[in-house]
């Protein structure tokens, strides 16, 4: 019953920082379409809600830091792009560039999924965070990317897999200490969460391999963020000294586009398997097309 308890306080904490944000979205649309029936009189106040509950919840530190990070990120992300917004809209007597719009739109809705996953988050001791990458524990990956399946049933909203897998890991682990390779994972680890938006989502599936649900895009929008990881991890400049010969640090990816009717466990399956297909390859980026479940193609997008 305790437990119970503090579950239950610690979300009624946020319904408050919903409510708030429900009705500064509406504001912020009127305001920016309408701008002439808008009483000008009424700004639309930033919200000040979730600031006061980060306040709260890292003084009683009920909630991962990394989750923290995560959804501070995202709001400050809102926020900014309701500015755009309303910038844009003023520019254009009330009829905003459509692109400025979805991007508003769609992070006001992905803060808004992120409140709401809270409370099941609540449920677990590690509030659904690895403590040892930082990113979303692997046990919640198939749930997540199944919420992300009934979106695209029910709204046709597209998103994207992704894997990324550590080359030459057999070696890394052979010729250096679990210290070092350990730093290898956490490093790429960090590099995911510098690479990818504040509401998509990470996982460390297993030693060397990294899944990531790029939510809200299509193929396009997962190779752009594969290649913003690649360039984060190229800047680090990081050699790999072994007896025969000294390699760059490098990853390989594979990305997917699903379509309805996809089974997340088959789609990680043919994401480590086309990956693996590639061993020779390494250092490489493969596009996996679903155009339904029972016919795909990979597209080799290998980089010189």
């Amino acid at each position: 019953m305790p437990l119970d308890y503090d579950v239950k306080n610690k979300y009624e904490t946020l319904l408050p920082v919903l409510d708030e944000h429900t009705e500064w979205f509406h504001c912020v649309v009127e305001s920016c379409f309408y701008p002439k029936e808008h009483n000008s009189d009424e700004l639309c106040q930033k919200p000040v809600s979730f600031a006061q509950w980060t306040v709260t919840s890292q003084e009683d530190k009920s909630i991962q830091p990394e989750l923290l990070e995560k959804l501070t990120t995202l709001h400050h992300d809102l926020v900014q792009a309701a500015d755009d917004f309303l910038v844009n809209g003023n520019e254009t007597d009330g009829r905003p560039d459509h692109k400025v719009f979805l991007s508003f739109l769609t992070l006001y809705e992905e803060f808004q999924n992120n409140v709401r996953r809270l409370e099941k988050d609540f449920m677990r001791e590690d509030s659904g965070y690895d403590a040892f990458t930082g990113l979303r524990s692997k046990k919640l990956m198939v749930d997540d990317i199944e919420r992300e399946m009934h979106r695209l049933s029910r709204q046709g909203k597209k998103f994207t897999l992704a894997m990324a897998r550590i080359d030459k890991f057999d070696q890394i682990k052979e010729y250096y200490s679990q210290s070092e390779h350990d730093a290898c994972i956490k490093l790429v680890a960090d590099l995911i969460k510098a690479s990818i938006r504040s509401f998509d989502d990470a996982y460390h599936l297993n030693e060397n391999e990294f899944v990531l649900c790029l939510k809200q895009t299509d193929i396009s929008g997962g190779i752009a963020a594969m290649e913003r990881l690649r360039k984060e991890l190229e800047r680090q400049k990081i050699m790999l000294q072994f007896p025969d010969k000294e390699t760059p640090f490098s990853l390989s990816c594979c990305i997917a586009e699903p379509v309805e009717g996809d089974r997340v466990h088959e789609l990680i399956t043919n994401l480590q398997a086309d990956l693996k297909d590639t061993d020779d390859r390494e250092d490489t980026v493969l596009e996996f097309y679903e155009m339904s479940p029972l016919q795909r193609y990979v597209h080799d997008t290998t980089r010189h």
